[in-house]
């Protein structure tokens, strides 16, 4: 406890918060880090939120939401984990975890719940927001938006394609919006990340100056 209090430095009054923040629910199903990862997520976007708000304080409404969305996306903070090296303490039963994104928010929601506010705003800004971000664009979404505007209908997303083995699938993905000739073609090893990839390549021709 002690080694994870000196990376994440803040000592911990009450070390069953710490030590709870850390436990996955393959270790113990009651007593997990679930809860915490709750309060951690709201504190999180709570925190993020006013910081984008001030830092720029001329944006519009889709600046914020898009930059502050990449402050709290699971990959990012799965990359501040493996940077602290949180997975090191871990406790677990069975297949590791992969992504450590929500022992991040649990350990905000530990430090919220031991210091209070402030303190969970420090580590927020000392290992999250240090680094400089670019707005990460909500692909599908802004596609729905152009799709309406265009067709009055959502878009119609179809796998066109499968490669590999139940545990290494890699996915094809086409999008199209009724009336408009152009179409998007993503990859990936999830549909949904074919999905944004192929909304994000369809944006792209429709609005190459603005995608």
């Amino acid at each position: 406890m002690q080694k994870i209090e000196e990376i994440i430095e803040y000592e911990f009054k009450n070390k069953n918060l710490l030590k709870l923040s850390l436990t996955h629910s393959s270790y113990s199903s009651e007593n997990c880090n679930e809860n915490l990862e709750f309060i951690g997520d709201l504190i999180l976007s709570f925190i993020v939120g006013i910081y984008v708000f001030k830092k720029y304080p001329d944006k519009d409404e889709g600046f914020y939401t898009n930059l502050k969305s990449a402050y709290v996306n699971k990959n990012y903070l799965n990359s501040v984990a493996k940077k602290l090296g949180i997975s090191r303490y871990i406790k677990y039963r069975g297949i590791k975890p992969s992504n450590f994104s929500d022992f991040i928010e649990s350990i905000i929601g530990a430090i919220y719940l031991d210091g209070g506010l402030k303190k969970a705003e420090r580590f927020i800004k000392k290992f999250i927001l240090s680094n400089e971000m670019d707005p990460l664009i909500d692909y599908k979404g802004e596609l729905v938006k152009v799709s309406r505007q265009l067709s009055g209908k959502l878009p119609s997303y179809k796998i066109a394609g499968e490669e590999g083995q139940l545990h290494n699938k890699k996915y094809k993905v086409v999008v199209s919006i009724e009336g408009i000739r152009k179409k998007g073609v993503g990859e990936g090893r999830r549909k949904k990340e074919a999905e944004i990839k192929a909304a994000k390549n369809l944006l792209q021709k429709i609005f190459p100056e603005k995608f």
